[in-house]
């Protein structure tokens, strides 16, 4: 089985579906890994963004939502991206209809887990990474229970950025209680839409390692308008623009955490459980 990380936050707006195009992209160009990434976020942002449009119609695409709901299985859905190593299994709005249907049912948190373990083609990968919606629901939970470890974005630019992290950690906790294989570790916090000349990000970036440390990544991603650009031409930083200052972010992102997950696996012995405390002395930024 590959190593599995979910990227989540409860809010919206802190780079989450920029994060997992990104990084994945980055891991996969530079060889490092074979990577496949899962859109589980039902506004299907990421599948807007790597989905190889000009090499295929979109039209009866098998999606995340039909095999959550049982019409298929996840190796139907698999496409293959436009970068090198990297493929997708796209969302779609339909995903929204599963989640009523599956809320009463054992999928309500096991459904990707499951869908996971009865893949043939997951032992072509070292690497799934998996986009979350925007929130605590039944997504993220099926998210957290599938994976080894979290990453979570915290948006350095946003003055409410800390709110709300501990409701998050305690979601990790939840999902650990009932989890009966490894549980989900955090990977790291990673500092977004960072603009150190304003005083926002910096009071941000310094509670955060001040409270954090090592769990915080040392790589910082920068605000840049090539990230907009990108977006609104369906590509990813190092297709739009290589030497923008957010192709280096997630491209020294990607050697951090391929770096982590190593040294991860490498433990002798895996805590039973990832330490969720927030400090108590975590300022809210207001």
């Amino acid at each position: 089985m590959p190593v599995i990380v979910a990227i989540g936050t409860h809010k919206g707006g802190v780079g989450k579906t920029t994060t997992t195009a990104n990084l994945a992209a980055g891991i996969a160009r530079s060889n490092r890994a074979r990577v496949l990434v899962v859109d589980a976020d039902p506004q299907a942002n990421l599948t807007a963004t790597i989905f190889p449009h000009e090499r295929r119609d979109y039209k009866g695409q098998t999606t995340l939502a039909q095999v959550l709901g049982g019409q298929a299985v996840l190796d139907e859905a698999i496409v293959e991206t436009t970068t090198k190593n990297l493929d997708l299994i796209p969302s779609h709005i339909d995903l929204f209809e599963q989640e009523g249907y599956i809320q009463n049912t054992p999928r309500a948190l096991l459904g990707f887990d499951a869908a996971f373990k009865q893949s043939a083609l997951l032992a072509n990968y070292e690497l799934v990474l998996i986009d979350c919606p925007p929130n605590l629901g039944t997504f993220m939970s099926n998210a957290l229970y599938a994976a080894d470890y979290v990453i979570v974005p915290v948006a350095a630019g946003d003055k409410y950025a800390l709110d709300g992290l501990r409701s998050l950690q305690n979601k990790i906790s939840q999902v650990n209680v009932v989890k009966t294989d490894q549980k989900t570790e955090l990977l790291g916090y990673l500092l977004t839409r960072c603009d150190m000349r304003t005083n926002v990000a910096k009071t941000i970036v310094k509670t955060m390692r001040d409270n954090f440390g090592p769990q915080v990544f040392k790589t910082v991603i920068r605000e840049n308008t090539e990230f907009g650009k990108a977006i609104m031409f369906n590509k990813t930083i190092f297709q739009q623009e290589l030497r923008a200052s957010g192709a280096e972010d997630y491209a020294g992102l990607a050697v951090e955490v391929m770096a982590r997950v190593a040294k991860t696996k490498k433990k002798e012995s895996v805590p039973d459980e990832v330490s969720t405390e927030t400090p108590a002395d975590v300022a809210e930024v207001h």
